[in-house]
């Protein structure tokens, strides 16, 4: 157990550390593939997907508003799990909302891990920066931040507890069934396509 996780951290940092070797300046960031029109409407679309997120959690966990309005910022990610025999996959996109400036940073997930599993979901993962410089290494180093996890569950719920006592992190299901037992690293990132 403490080999594969030794082996998702790894593979998280070095997923880290790919973008820049010592003191080169980073590449400028591409030209973003969607016309202004398009990306308006994904913009939209991603805030519309925090505002019913919200409404969700609220019905669910009314107390939890005082404390996404009074941190620092938050985040929320549509995400979209598949457990395959060993494998987990996860693809999801989401916003980053700096509750000083009220600045969006629209941003992407990508998780790749292992455990026995089999099934698909669907969720909305909120996490809740309880601290400003949490909230600035989840966008560490112009975009590039990750997340090492464990969990364990039976049907599209369950509990997520955050291994940094400085987020909370808040998982509603929308759809789908799994039974799993999984590891892995989570890298979340800026969606160049979006700024």
């Amino acid at each position: 157990m403490r080999r594969v996780i030794a082996v998702a951290v790894a593979s998280v940092f070095i997923a880290g550390c790919a973008g820049t070797t010592g003191d080169q300046p980073a590449d400028p960031a591409p030209a973003s593939r969607l016309t202004a029109a398009e990306r308006e409407t994904e913009r939209e679309a991603r805030l519309a997907l925090r505002d019913e997120a919200l409404e969700r959690l609220y019905e669910l966990q009314p107390e939890a508003r005082k404390g996404i309005e009074s941190a620092p910022g938050y985040a929320v990610f549509d995400v979209s799990s598949v457990f395959i025999v060993l494998f987990v996959g996860q693809r999801g996109r989401g916003v980053l909302i700096d509750n000083a400036s009220k600045k969006p940073t629209f941003m992407t997930s990508s998780r790749a891990g292992t455990g026995p599993g089999a099934g698909t979901t669907r969720v909305f993962q909120i996490f809740v920066f309880k601290v400003r410089g949490a909230m600035e290494q989840f966008v560490l180093a112009g975009g590039l931040g990750g997340d090492v996890g464990a969990s364990a569950g039976i049907g599209a719920g369950g509990i997520v507890r955050s291994f940094n006592p400085q987020i909370d992190i808040y998982q509603i299901p929308q759809s789908g069934f799994a039974v799993q037992a999984n590891w892995g690293g989570t890298v979340f990132s800026v969606d160049r396509d979006l700024q």
